[in-house]
């Protein structure tokens, strides 16, 4: 983590999710908060490459007609220099 300021948050877990971190956490021996804190960085970069993703395909959508436009007045010009 960057320099940073870190934040204490109280969270509540079920008992049978932290027993099965505990099982898989055998073989990582990662400390929980360094668990949780990546999980979540993670968790956070896939919902914002998700928003990203749908705002360029409504992007796309909103200039479908002009995208179309375009092409329609070009599209004598192709090859026109072979």
């Amino acid at each position: 983590m960057q320099n940073s300021k870190n934040v204490r948050k109280n969270i509540i877990f079920p008992e049978k999710l932290i027993s099965r971190f505990n099982a898989v956490n055998e073989e990582l021996g990662m400390d929980f908060s360094t668990f949780v804190r990546t999980d979540l960085e993670e968790k956070i970069k896939h919902l914002e490459k998700l928003k990203l993703e749908k705002e360029l395909a409504e992007g796309y959508a909103a200039n479908a007609n002009l995208d179309r436009a375009t092409c329609d007045d070009f599209k004598f010009v192709d090859g026109e220099n072979i």
